[in-house]
């Protein structure tokens, strides 16, 4: 019995439902904007698990970079609050916050906390979902606009705002919810629920891919799944 639970386990892969078209990119803008600095100082904000810009930084950066989340993972280096960031003012040269601003109760709070611990001239690069399906981790409150994530960091110089996850993404998002809901009867079994996602998950996920084609297209965040933002303290 074990033997086969483990081996579920191991069968059982759900293809992620979007692409995100951006992120090497501006990461890699980033990287370069950092190198105005000699030796900057970096935080990963909201890190969870993994990062998704490893291959974007140059090595230093990424064996300087100071991984802070509110959970206590493997790779974190500060554990703590979003809400109360606990770092001295004017610390860091860049901060990095991806898919966070969602699931903290007030975000404006954290952006100004943001602004506090970032040097004059330091630079920040945020991403934030605006269609997207419920994801607590462990709560999920806010989707954002194009206007919205603007006026959201007006305290910052903007270099670059714009889509980061397209809206074939949106709608490969939707389209598996929706059907892992049609399966289910939009119960709350989680052994049906984890079936049914697992079958709509692989039905829906190629419609991402439409993203390498649309993302780019100036009317692409009227239904983004996600947006970025690319700015400095001046």
């Amino acid at each position: 019995m074990k033997q086969l639970k483990w081996l579920s386990q191991k069968l059982y892969f759900v293809p992620k439902a979007t692409l995100n078209i951006k992120a090497k990119e501006a990461l890699e803008r980033f990287n370069t904007l950092l190198k105005d600095f000699q030796n900057p100082i970096l935080l990963n904000l909201g890190c969870g698990e993994r990062f998704l810009g490893n291959r974007s930084l140059d090595l230093q950066m990424i064996e300087t970079i100071i991984n802070f989340d509110i959970e206590d993972f493997p790779n974190v280096d500060v554990v703590g609050d979003a809400l109360n960031l606990p770092f001295k003012s004017d610390r860091f040269h860049g901060i990095i916050c991806q898919a966070v601003l969602e699931h903290v109760e007030n975000p404006g709070v954290v952006v100004e906390g943001i602004y506090r611990i970032l040097k004059k001239g330091g630079y920040i690069y945020a991403e934030i979902p605006f269609v997207q399906g419920y994801h607590p981790s462990p709560n999920d409150f806010y989707r954002f606009s194009m206007e919205g994530l603007d006026k959201l960091f007006w305290k910052f110089s903007r270099i670059e705002l714009g889509v980061s996850v397209g809206p074939s993404s949106a709608l490969s998002w939707i389209l598996r919810e929706y059907l892992t809901g049609i399966l289910t009867g939009f119960s709350q079994n989680r052994r049906v629920r984890a079936l049914a996602m697992f079958i709509s998950g692989w039905m829906t996920f190629p419609i991402k891919y439409l993203d390498i084609l649309f993302a780019k297209r100036p009317e692409a965040h009227r239904i983004a799944s996600g947006l970025y933002f690319l700015g400095r303290k001046t």
